[in-house]
């Protein structure tokens, strides 16, 4: 029996603002190019809590977080436009909410993403349980197929 080919049209691409993360770009960009493919971006800006904004407003924290939101937006247009100038047809999206996984995986339902490239962190053991794994989440909620990019320990541990 042989296999059908695959062929990707939309591969998203999660980026922290990490440099973990974004070692998920050439991989993606291979493969974009290799399947005619359109790129996504996407960053999730994760606001302050709810139950703390009002104690943020006190402090004067409510201006410090919109400087973070715009910066997340900044960076994205950033990525973008380093990728265009690369000839990579590239789109960005930024995202707010607090559930990453979650978003990633409807983003993904919602857009028809074929591919989902992302990078891991690398944590292991009790990092690993205390700050859980978006890449995880998304896998398990979400049935796109998904290439994880583990990082070179030691690049990993220079960051």
């Amino acid at each position: 029996m042989a296999a059908t080919p695959v062929g990707y049209q939309k591969i998203l691409v999660p980026l922290d603002g990490s440099g973990w993360s974004q070692r998920a770009i050439p991989h993606a960009v291979n493969l974009a190019r290799m399947h005619s493919a359109q790129l996504v971006l996407m960053h999730v800006f994760v606001p302050p809590s709810p139950e703390y904004v009002p104690e943020l407003a006190l402090a004067g924290q409510a201006e410090q977080f919109e400087k973070l939101r715009v910066q997340a937006k900044d960076y994205m247009q950033i990525m973008v436009a380093q990728l265009q100038n690369e000839g990579v047809s590239v789109t960005g999206e930024v995202l707010e909410g607090f559930d990453v996984p979650g978003l990633i995986a409807d983003y993904a339902r919602h857009e028809h993403i074929d591919l989902i490239v992302m990078s891991t962190h690398g944590r292991s053991g009790i990092a690993r349980l205390i700050f859980g794994s978006v890449a995880r989440g998304v896998m398990d909620q979400c049935k796109v197929p998904t290439l994880l990019i583990h990082p070179d320990k030691q690049e990993a541990t220079a960051e």
